[in-house]
């Protein structure tokens, strides 16, 4: 079998388009001389005279012709093999569009947060707050590539997804409010009080408990309400940690019934999250969530 090397069809091909050897030197950043002895020894290999030295421009010869053309579709292949490869590949991705549950605190959020700007410090990230139901849209949209929620409604098959810690809800409201001073706290007595709650239609089915109602568009709208008195609500312990510590809401002791964990989980459409940050994402994720 011959020996024949890309470089050896290269130096042919370009001196064939180009018209001299100085010329594909220059194109494949080689000495004249080099590109010379390269084509000289692949008609040595092929035992063909490619060109026609007699003349001050070298030509092809009728062999080198017909070679010509093969050589061409030689390295043509070789180009589409080298795409092929390079597109199954994981890229790189050059941004990341990360949702998150405004209800819900991302375990480990600072180390991942550091980790990206550690390893990746050239990526663009973007950060969005949304309901949980608002990211698990986004991420079946393709709006965001990965999306950290409560899943208080069942997902998608098109989606995968990571299991986080559950997010222990509590019933809050102001220290000063009736309920409050209350030793254990019933359905009962929940219904007597008007209740903030998010105006999601997944999830009345769960979370309105009281038939006096003021609807808000974000967990933090509920809280300002609970804080001024005139509502109590709920969230998940993670969201309500710095009400909770600053004293501005209290936590109302429920019935064992009432109480509740919310699963949450990390989510992304089947078909994307081949990217090598996503990737890593995912591992980094996966890892602390096991450890946990």
């Amino acid at each position: 079998m011959l020996n024949i090397n890309l470089l050896q069809l290269q130096a042919f091909v370009l001196s064939a388009e180009l018209g001299s050897f100085s010329a594909a030197a220059r194109k494949l950043r080689k000495t004249h001389s080099a590109i010379s002895m390269t084509v000289s020894n692949l008609e040595l290999d092929l035992n063909q005279e490619l060109f026609d030295r007699s003349t001050r421009n070298p030509s092809l010869t009728a062999a080198g012709e017909t070679l010509y053309r093969e050589a061409k579709l030689i390295l043509g292949r070789c180009q589409h093999f080298e795409q092929l490869a390079r597109e199954l590949e994981p890229q790189q991705e050059s941004q990341i569009i990360i949702a998150l549950d405004s209800a819900y605190n991302v375990p480990q959020e600072r180390e991942l947060l550091s980790f990206l700007d550690k390893y990746y410090p050239e990526l663009e990230l973007k950060l969005i707050e949304r309901s949980s139901e608002d990211v698990i849209s986004h991420i079946v949209k393709g709006e965001a590539d990965i999306g950290f929620t409560l899943l208080e409604q069942p997902i998608f098959s098109n989606l995968h997804s990571i299991a986080l810690p559950e997010a222990e809800q509590l019933y809050v409201a102001a220290p000063d409010h009736p309920l409050a001073a209350l030793e254990q706290v019933t359905i009962s007595d929940l219904q007597k009080y008007r209740q903030a709650s998010l105006q999601r239609r997944s999830e009345q089915r769960l979370t309105e408990i009281s038939s006096y109602q003021w609807k808000c568009d974000s967990v933090v709208a509920t809280t300002v309400v609970a804080q001024y008195g005139l509502a109590w609500t709920m969230a998940v312990r993670p969201f309500l940690r710095k009400y909770l510590e600053s004293g501005s809401l209290v936590e109302l002791n429920v019935v064992a019934d009432l109480k509740r964990s919310i699963p949450a989980s990390l989510i992304w459409r089947t078909d994307k999250g081949d990217g090598i940050i996503h990737t890593a994402i995912r591992q980094l994720i996966r890892e602390h969530s096991v450890g946990s």
